[in-house]
């Protein structure tokens, strides 16, 4: 079900937010052109949809790095691609039986695809 625009404000960690800045320079470069922090999860999110995610995969990647932290982040998530976010968030709730926090699905979602080269 397709919604409005959805403004989402999360508190990320200075390795957390090291991980989306690299994710942006590399989706940069991969497309010539300098893109944002919302094009980059956007494109993360639809990227994601043909891959596996696995309980495993999400609580590893949960303690290995920290998410929370003062740094403030404003994502506006649009009617365009709302369903391909909610999609992620869904799945990694199914996977692992309890909805996680946005942070969490905006870095997961974003290293998943940084790590099977799909970025």
């Amino acid at each position: 079900m397709a919604g409005g625009t959805r403004n989402i404000r999360i508190t990320v960690s200075q390795e957390c937010f090291a991980l989306l800045a690299d994710a942006m320079c590399e989706f940069s470069k991969s497309t010539g052109r300098f893109q944002s922090l919302r094009s980059t999860v956007q494109h993360a999110c639809a990227r994601a949809k043909g891959l596996e995610i696995a309980r495993e995969e999400v609580e590893k990647f949960i303690s290995g790095l920290p998410l929370e932290g003062s740094i403030s982040i404003w994502l506006e998530v649009k009617p365009d691609w709302i369903e391909d976010y909610d999609a992620v968030r869904h799945r990694i709730a199914e996977t692992c039986g309890r909805v996680m926090h946005d942070r969490v699905v905006i870095a997961f979602v974003v290293w998943l695809v940084r790590t099977n080269k799909l970025l």
